[in-house]
């Protein structure tokens, strides 16, 4: 028996992955269970409801689990054989006829040129290329039992490589596979469970990882930052990290001497880090450009605190942010407290229930100084500068109450409206556009008309309900223009450097302001 056992720990030692038909599990215990002959594998599952007990059998526990009903014990004669990595490959893209061509592969070469289905001639082309080790640049063995590698050296031009829900379960195994692959940037372990390595496995281990740049670990079962920062030091000038689906919540500030020292991009989408606090303490890595934190359940945004002209010395490359599918209740004060980022470029965030893209839009515009792309829509001057009109009006009452009651009153307001001091600058003062807006106003307003073309002046009184829509027909018709329709702007009769496009047809003059000896331009 002694014998049987020592065998059976052998080929599975503590760690080890296992797969039973689509369920993976992790080996925990091997041995004998008390009243059962035999040798068993004691299980913990990856789905928590697989099992039928949490490692306790008849009151002995033989191993832990996270979950109630995570563990099972298994006989060692019920799991598959594993492969090597070589094999299983050769196995995909050497063997090629037109019914095993690789799924994986033609997945990203349809996404690539979004084709519905390919032409068989497209097919064949694809096949001979996965048929010469020399020519691959991509290997996909995703969902395979591999759990070595085998002979790699004839994979001379391998860059991407995806081991993604295998049984490779300790970076001893992914060591011996980069050490033979000089050329692979891209490694994808996705859904695999790997051992913590120890010290002395990373000081051995970490010269086989320098060539990567790029890891991808969703879905590897992470629960504690502290686990990701020890795996980091096999590779701490790694590029760019996606550990999305892992359940992390509490970060600590990382040590970028030793880890992170050049990471450009990381991807935390639906990890469990709904406290913004917890993503500030990454703020001190300097090389940080892109940072994804979709689907956490953030709700408020909250950046430390700074002078309202100044930026935060945290995240000082950070250029990308993803928001999106965050339930974040206060859109203008998110907006207020990302405009602290000294390099924010591009932001993308879904609208809060009760907005839209639109008004989304107009907010971040306006108060994100730096701001350039939104959901990938790039921002343009005309839309800049309709934005920032927008919030200059909306806030200049608040402005000019602030400045009566002093300086502290003032420097609060630009706290919470940070980059209202530019829109001054850049738009002049709104204390006299406050008093018009206040005081009672006749229903008709007195408004100068000029027809850029011929210079021709008409003065109308008009109400101030009247559509832009409506107007553009009293222009065309008071002008004789041929064409149907005419492009409006107006002069701010204390402002003349103030050029407002009249660019909605369904909204008031009185929703634009105009006023009395206001000057409405055509085009």
């Amino acid at each position: 028996m002694v014998g049987i056992i020592d065998e059976a720990q052998l080929f599975y030692p503590i760690g080890t992955r296992i797969k039973i038909g689509n369920n993976y599990g992790t080996v925990k215990y091997v041995g004998e269970v008390c009243g059962h002959l035999g040798t068993w594998l004691g299980i913990e599952w990856d789905d928590g409801i697989r099992g039928k007990h949490n490692g306790i059998v008849d009151g002995k526990r033989y191993f832990q689990t996270q979950h109630p009903t995570a563990g099972s014990f298994i006989r060692p004669g019920k799991l598959g054989p594993c492969a090597t990595l070589e094999d299983t490959a050769r196995e995909r893209y050497l063997n090629y006829n037109s019914n095993n061509l690789d799924a994986a592969l033609m997945r990203e070469a349809q996404a690539s040129i979004q084709a519905s289905l390919f032409e068989v001639v497209g097919m064949d082309k694809i096949a001979r290329k996965q048929s010469k080790f020399e020519q691959l640049s991509e290997v996909s063995v995703d969902d395979t039992p591999v759990n070595a590698s085998g002979y790699l050296k004839d994979f001379t031009q391998l860059t991407t490589l995806n081991v993604s829900h295998t049984l490779i379960w300790n970076w001893e195994i992914v060591a011996t596979i980069t050490k033979q692959l000089p050329t692979l940037r891209n490694l994808n372990l996705s859904a695999n469970r790997l051992v913590l390595p120890t010290e002395k496995q990373i000081t051995e281990l970490e010269s086989a990882f320098r060539n990567l740049k790029h890891i991808n670990l969703r879905d590897c079962g992470y629960t504690d930052w502290q686990t990701v920062m020890q795996t980091a030091l096999l590779w701490p000038d790694i590029h760019s990290l996606s550990l999305q689906e892992n359940a992390l919540s509490q970060l600590v500030e990382v040590d970028c001497n030793r880890i992170f020292r050049q990471l450009r991009e990381l991807d935390l989408h639906r990890t469990k880090v709904m406290d913004f606090d917890q993503v500030c303490k990454l703020g001190n890595i300097k090389t940080l450009r892109s940072l994804n934190l979709m689907e956490n359940g953030i709700e408020e945004l909250k950046l430390p605190d700074c002078e309202p002209h100044d930026k935060l010395g945290i995240f000082v490359s950070l250029e990308q942010l993803n928001l999106l599918n965050n339930p974040i209740w206060n859109e203008a004060a998110a907006f207020n407290e990302l405009d602290k980022l000294p390099q924010l470029r591009r932001l993308s965030k879904t609208p809060h229930l009760k907005s839209n893209f639109a008004e989304m839009f107009s907010k971040a515009v306006a108060s994100i100084s730096s701001l350039q792309n939104i959901n990938r829509a790039k921002v343009s001057d005309e839309e800049r500068r309709g934005a920032e009109y927008d919030i200059w009006k909306q806030y200049a009452l608040d402005w000019l109450q602030a400045q009566q009651l002093g300086s502290d009153a003032l420097r609060e307001f630009y706290k919470k409206h940070r980059t209202y001091s530019l829109l001054v600058k850049k738009y002049g003062s709104p204390a006299d556009f406050v008093p018009r807006t206040q005081a009672k106003q006749s229903n008709l307003i007195k408004i100068r008309i000029k027809y850029k073309k011929t210079g021709e002046i008409w003065e109308k009184k008009v109400p101030r309900m009247i559509t832009v829509q409506t107007l553009q027909g009293l222009v065309i018709k008071h002008f004789h223009m041929a064409q149907r329709k005419a492009q409006l702007c107006y002069l701010n009769g204390k402002n003349p450097d103030l050029v407002v496009p009249l660019d909605n047809n369904a909204k008031t003059l009185d929703f634009y302001s105009l006023q009395e000896q206001d000057t409405v331009l055509v085009e």
